[in-house]
């Protein structure tokens, strides 16, 4: 009996450490006010008060406790009907638990962790806004382009412009600006196989969900290449007898695949 009431004090007191303005509030709510306040939400899923418990609700509260202005800590059980219906929107209601879902200003999901977190982990979730952005797009099932620029405008190559007007394309396509020479974006450079001295004009990079890089393209690649090179990756449609099948061998002198 002890032993289950000092378990139940230390997640309360957790609770009540990390984030006291949302003592009294449910999950869902503190996540929604935290993304009011431009802050990343780090919710821990748990259906008992469990050592496993004990020791993800201190690793994520810990980690967070430097940067209080980027990132929160709420929890949702599992055994209440809120944090079921949380888990079921972040689709983590089978999921191993604890589960520590990462969660974005913007509602994307950055970061799933079952049964055990680190350090490491949490700070990686915290990512920047342009890639935060690409994960928001892809996780709606978008086609990401990233426009690449050195300045405060991104060019858009033409062939993109184009395809735009394809209506295999034009709902599926996001179009996202990313300063090549924006130091705190390093990541996401690194993730999509460019550097600075790469971008001479309108150039894209081509993302497509869970998160394949489909390739570059310039100034110069032509709607019906990017398509092809779409296709190619399986990113295209289901039809066989697609139109761009044709063209995926015209592609691969522009596009460069992972």
């Amino acid at each position: 009996m002890k032993i289950i009431t000092h378990v139940a004090l230390t997640l309360a007191c957790l609770l009540a450490v990390s984030n006291a303005s949302f003592a009294q509030a449910d999950a869902g709510t503190a996540l929604q006010q935290s993304q009011e306040a431009g802050r990343f939400t780090f919710i821990v899923f748990y259906k008992d008060n469990s050592p496993q418990t004990q020791q993800m609700l201190q690793v994520v509260q810990q980690s967070i406790t430097s940067q209080p202005q980027n990132a929160t800590l709420a929890t949702a059980s599992m055994a209440s009907a809120q944090g079921q219906a949380l888990a079921e929107k972040f689709q983590v209601s089978r999921a191993p638990m604890p589960m520590t879902v990462a969660v974005a200003p913007n509602g994307a999901v950055t970061g799933l962790f079952p049964r055990q977190v680190a350090k490491a982990n949490i700070d990686a979730a915290i990512v920047p806004p342009v890639m935060m952005e690409c994960m928001k797009e892809l996780q709606a099932q978008k086609l990401v382009f990233v426009c690449l620029t050195k300045s405060e405008q991104a060019a858009v190559p033409a062939g993109v412009r184009a395809l735009q007007l394809d209506p295999k394309f034009k709902d599926r396509m996001a179009l996202i600006g990313l300063n090549v020479e924006d130091t705190t974006e390093a990541r996401l450079m690194q993730q999509l196989k460019v550097d600075a001295g790469m971008v001479q004009g309108p150039y894209a990079a081509l993302i497509a969900p869970p998160g394949v890089l489909v390739g570059h393209f310039s100034g110069t690649s032509t709607a019906d290449q990017i398509a092809a090179a779409i296709h190619k990756a399986g990113k295209c449609c289901d039809d066989p007898n697609c139109k761009h099948a044709g063209n995926a061998q015209a592609s691969q002198s522009t596009a460069t695949r992972r």
